[in-house]
C-alpha cells in the first residue's frame, strides 16, 4: 500500500509525495523526485490543512515543508482506494 500526500499549489515543483507504510518517500512530483525520494514523511500523524512534517537528512532533520496538506489517499495497484 502508497499513501499519496497532496499539497497546496503555491507554485512550487512538489505537489505530491507517494510514501510507503514506513513512511519513506517512494515517489514525489511533478519534479524533484530524484531530490525527495527516501526522504520521512511520519504520515500517519499528517492531517489535512496542516504543513507537511518531513526528515531528509541530512539537510532536514524534524522540518515542515511550508505548504498544506490538501489531500491524503491510501493507493493500491495506482488505484485509490480510501482518503484518510
Amino acid at each position: 500500500m502508497i499513501t499519496k500526500i497532496s499539497l497546496e499549489d503555491k507554485g512550487q515543483d512538489i505537489l505530491w509525495f507517494k510514501v510507503n507504510d514506513g513512511g519513506l518517500v517512494e515517489e514525489a512530483g511533478p519534479f524533484q523526485n530524484e531530490i525527495w525520494k527516501g526522504s520521512y514523511i511520519p504520515y500517519w500523524d499528517v492531517r489535512i490543512g496542516q504543513l507537511l512534517p518531513i526528515h531528509h537528512y541530512p539537510h532536514i532533520i524534524h522540518g515542515f515543508l511550508k505548504y498544506k496538506v490538501v489531500s491524503i489517499k491510501r493507493e493500491n495497484n495506482n488505484e485509490t482506494e480510501t482518503s484518510i
